[in-house]
């Protein structure tokens, strides 16, 4: 049989295309590592963040796909974000959980039914506090959420809680860590100068409300663990306090336009405020800090 062969000239245009293709392999490594929107520029993501001349595209990142380094104390971190009061018991009073706050942990880009998004909230502190009156830590404003959001005591700043909680907020946040003031942290307010009824407020919540919530605001649903309580209670003993955010008429409004009926926001902003008002009406524990 007559062997085949490749001619000499073709064999050194083989090696030429090969030694290209290595060459440009190389500079695109090396371009990445010293420009970090190299790689972001391909905007094939779930996610396009758009800040002044540049395009960030990112996907969100789930606590399992964290490094074996870290990975547990993530997972630590999202069970307690989960389930406070069952990962935490001795921090959280309440029957609450961030997570009925925080949808899915925080991890989203906030808007129409998610919550209030917790992607990329360690870029936003250290920060001052108008409420503390002075710089405040990422540590510091979780202790807030704890005394008052969850009606329990502070965290100390370094307990394997904080840690972990910290972790899973970073691990979270790595998409974004370079970035700073993100547009989805904290809760459009509304623009409705609508003078809040709550008689009306009460209405509407017997008729859109008390489904999930409840006659008496007292939620429901518990599960096992790390589900927990799936419906929050929004008023008495086991709820939020009366210095939590969500005591403030404007926030609890947003909030209740943004992101109620769960998954189904439907209200107009007027009714919105209205069942904020009747809700806030309602006894909530006193605040602890006094």
């Amino acid at each position: 049989m007559q062997k085949s062969f490749i001619p000499t000239t073709m064999k050194v245009r083989i090696l030429s295309v090969l030694a290209i293709l290595i060459l440009l392999a190389g500079l695109t490594l090396f371009f990445e590592k010293r420009d970090p929107l190299f790689h972001q520029r391909d905007l094939h993501h779930e996610f396009v963040l758009l800040q002044g001349h540049h395009s960030y595209g990112f996907d969100l990142v789930d606590p399992v796909q964290a490094p074996a380094s870290i990975r547990k104390s993530v997972i630590r971190g999202y069970q307690i974000l989960t389930d406070t009061h069952s990962y935490a018991p001795q921090y959280a009073s309440s029957q609450l959980s961030c997570t009925h706050c925080h949808f899915s942990e925080g991890d989203t880009i906030g808007g129409k039914n998610n919550g209030f998004s917790l992607v990329g909230v360690p870029t936003a502190y250290p920060r001052f506090s108008s409420r503390d009156g002075k710089i405040i830590t990422l540590a510091q404003r979780i202790n807030n959420c704890f005394e008052r959001s969850l009606n329990g005591k502070p965290l100390p700043v370094d307990s394997q809680e904080m840690n972990d909680i910290l972790a899973y907020l970073e691990w979270i946040s790595k998409e974004v860590s370079h970035l700073k003031n993100l547009p989805w942290l904290g809760i459009t307010p509304l623009k409705s100068t609508h003078e809040p009824d709550s008689i009306k407020g009460k209405q509407i919540y017997q008729s859109t409300c008390t489904a999930c919530h409840g006659a008496d605001g007292a939620g429901g649903g518990k599960l096992p663990p790390p589900v927990g309580k799936t419906i929050p209670p929004i008023w008495g003993k086991d709820s939020f306090n009366e210095a939590a955010g969500m005591s403030k008429l404007a926030t609890m409004a947003a909030f209740i336009y943004w992101n109620m009926p769960y998954q189904q926001a439907s209200l107009t902003e007027n009714q919105a405020w209205d069942v904020a008002a009747f809700v806030l009406e309602q006894p909530h524990p006193p605040n602890q800090r006094k």
